[in-house]
């Protein structure tokens, strides 16, 4: 008897409006887990190489962890992936939620979408049976709005739907669950628009049985007392949320400001807890879990349950865009949510049309698109969802409008493989660097346990705790620029994408959090039944990152764009207590070769034969 995992994969062809249930064995999901990994394990044996993102052949996955939906702290995670528009690599959309668990309660562990609609269209899954509705009336709606119609017709059902960025093919339109969650990151909600599909609606089913029920539930009685004792956790837990971070922990790594032109912010205190409170709307829970960490914030008007504020939008839509109004802020966060679009683009997509304008390279076209209070925010975000004279060159993204604009415009594009960077600071906190360099999806803010929290000066005082099953036994300057984080990197970088592969949360997980590295494999064992092991979970995270190097690879992402834009390289940080401070570039591209040489990669970052035999991904070195 199988525990975890329901042994089907639901594959839905939109085009021909069929159905087919596939049946994998033990060892595929002993081997791959559900999430990302099987997810990008199917794009490499079932798709070719060099398919247009928009191209009805692709594939649009919806995919649950081994360990997701389950009712334990930190499950209620799961993945969005295909090909990514923007990157032409991977694109893997990590989201939280409700969502989760319905999707593990379809009765299947994955849903394999290729094809595309002649019309707009919803799926269907109500208690494991599935259809294809027509749903034209959908089309052109507001999120919130065509919640609202779905509701009515499925009440009690979770939700992942696409707003009018993603039926308008925006490069960085991401998915909107359960109304207020965002799956971002890499463009997955264009995808689900090319294939005229507006939303997918679960409902009803059950879940799976695990091993040791009565050992889970015991999990939840000790994790919320771990919890209390965990000062990282508290401070998600607690008001305002980890949405709200700049002033409290985000002026000793260095601020994103103006694209980062500088890190000068004389309005930090704009961004105290008190300034958000009058917006506050309650919480976007989590099932099964105490912490929850996403707070809704809404302006007068807005919809409430549409203002779950992730840590990006703080930084995107604050200091990089010179904006110290945070009504103006929740209200831009709101409307990602409204129409589909990740918020951490969407800022950096902004920030890079204010600073050609500022160079006279672009016309603003009447909109006030200056570093300041003033910046006409809410239109530059309608023309861009939209389509609308200059909204239509930045859907397309800061790297291809750049392309298009020319002039030098390259240079103030913030991008690495063709995606936004984070408001999160690299030149200061170089394990961040490094990851947003060599990640195959491009930077994402949660690449691995930020620097700061190690740091010898401002780290957490708790967070050598379980870094030491990793091997990290001492505490490194965040700046510091050396081979030594290299191995740092790596060690924090595989938990971390482990944690992704089994669809645990990060947030509840190693290495600062509540779960220990061996609480997570014994959680794991209770699950599924398997005997396994932190070694077997650390293999895990290695193997994804090798699958996704191998896709990207395949699909023409080589060496040469494992880097980080110039600005990072030639501008000093000149401001607060690591003034001065920037990235020798020779430095850190031997820190990227010497992780090529940890990693088991040749010297242009194409991992070695033995490499993928030692993971039993031996197929890919056959094919």
């Amino acid at each position: 008897m199988s525990y975890g995992y329901h042994g089907k994969i639901l594959h839905v062809d939109l085009g021909s409006q069929t159905f087919k249930v596939e049946t994998p064995g033990e060892n595929f999901y002993r081997r791959y887990t559900g999430s990302s990994v099987m997810a990008v394990t199917y794009l490499l044996k079932e798709t070719p190489a060099g398919l247009d993102a928009f191209d009805p052949r692709s594939y649009l996955m919806f995919f649950a962890g081994i360990m997701s939906g389950f009712n334990a702290p930190g499950l209620a995670r799961f993945v969005i992936c295909g090909k990514s528009p923007q990157t032409g690599g991977i694109g893997e959309a990590i989201c939280e939620g409700p969502f989760a668990v319905a999707l593990k309660k379809t009765g299947y562990d994955g849903i394999i979408i290729k094809g595309a609609c002649e019309k707009p269209s919803i799926l269907v899954i109500d208690n494991g049976e599935y259809l294809i509705e027509p749903a034209e009336e959908l089309w052109g709606r507001n999120v919130s709005e065509c919640e609202k119609i779905i509701q009515s017709r499925y009440p009690g059902s979770d939700t992942a739907i696409i707003g009018i960025a993603g039926e308008n093919l925006v490069r960085f339109a991401n998915v909107i669950c359960n109304n207020t969650h965002q799956a971002s990151r890499a463009g997955m909600g264009a995808v689900m628009g090319s294939k005229n599909l507006k939303a997918v609606v679960l409902r009803g089913g059950r879940l799976p049985d695990t091993y040791a029920p009565d050992k889970i539930e015991e999990t939840n009685k000790w994790f919320e007392e771990k919890m209390r004792n965990n000062v990282l956790s508290m401070w998600q837990h607690n008001r305002p949320g980890f949405g709200v971070w700049i002033h409290t922990h985000g002026i000793d790594a260095a601020l994103c400001v103006n694209n980062y032109q500088t890190s000068v912010c004389n309005y930090t205190d704009e961004y105290t807890p008190e300034k958000f409170d009058p917006f506050y709307e309650g919480e976007a829970p989590c099932p099964g879990c105490p912490n929850n960490c996403i707070k809704r914030y809404a302006t007068e008007g807005d919809n409430e349950l549409a203002g779950g504020l992730h840590q990006e939008a703080l930084g995107a839509f604050g200091p990089n865009l010179g904006n110290p109004d945070v009504e103006k802020i929740i209200k831009a966060n709101v409307l990602c949510n409204e129409y589909g679009m990740d918020p951490n683009s969407l800022g950096f997509t902004i920030s890079f049309a204010q600073e050609c304008v500022q160079n006279g390279l672009i016309d603003s076209e009447g909109l006030n698109l200056s570093f300041s209070k003033d910046v006409d925010l809410v239109g530059i975000i309608e023309k861009i969802a939209r389509r609308e004279g200059l909204g239509d060159l930045l859907a397309e993204g800061s790297w291809r409008a750049a392309q298009q604009i020319g002039k030098g415009a390259e240079k103030f594009s913030m991008t690495v493989k063709k995606n936004e960077m984070t408001p999160f600071e690299a030149r200061s906190q170089t394990n961040l660097a490094l990851g947003f360099a060599v990640s195959a999806t491009g930077p994402r803010y949660e690449i691995c346990e930020h620097d700061w929290d190690f740091d010898t000066e401002v780290g957490w005082d708790h967070t050598l705790n379980y870094c030491r099953t990793l091997g990290i036994l001492d505490r490194i300057p965040m700046n510091y620029l050396g081979k030594e984080k290299v191995g740092m990197y790596k060690a924090l970088n595989d938990l971390w994408s482990a944690v992704d592969s089994l669809g645990m949360c990060i947030f509840a997980s190693a290495p600062t959090r509540v779960y220990s590295l061996a609480e997570m494999a014994e959680l794991y064992h209770n699950i599924t039944g398997f005997e396994t092991s932190s070694y077997e979970i650390m293999r895990l995270g290695n193997m994804r990152n090798q699958l996704f190097r191998w896709y990207n690879l395949r699909e023409g992402i080589t060496a040469g764009q494992d880097t980080l834009p110039d600005r990072f390289f030639e501008q000093e940080i000149d401001a607060g207590r690591l003034k001065g401070t920037k990235l020798d570039k020779e430095k850190f591209h031997e820190m990227i070769r010497f992780y090529y040489q940890m990693m088991g990669w040749d010297e242009q970052g194409r991992p070695l034969e033995a490499t993928m035999y030692d993971l039993g991904l031996d197929w890919l070195c056959k094919e």
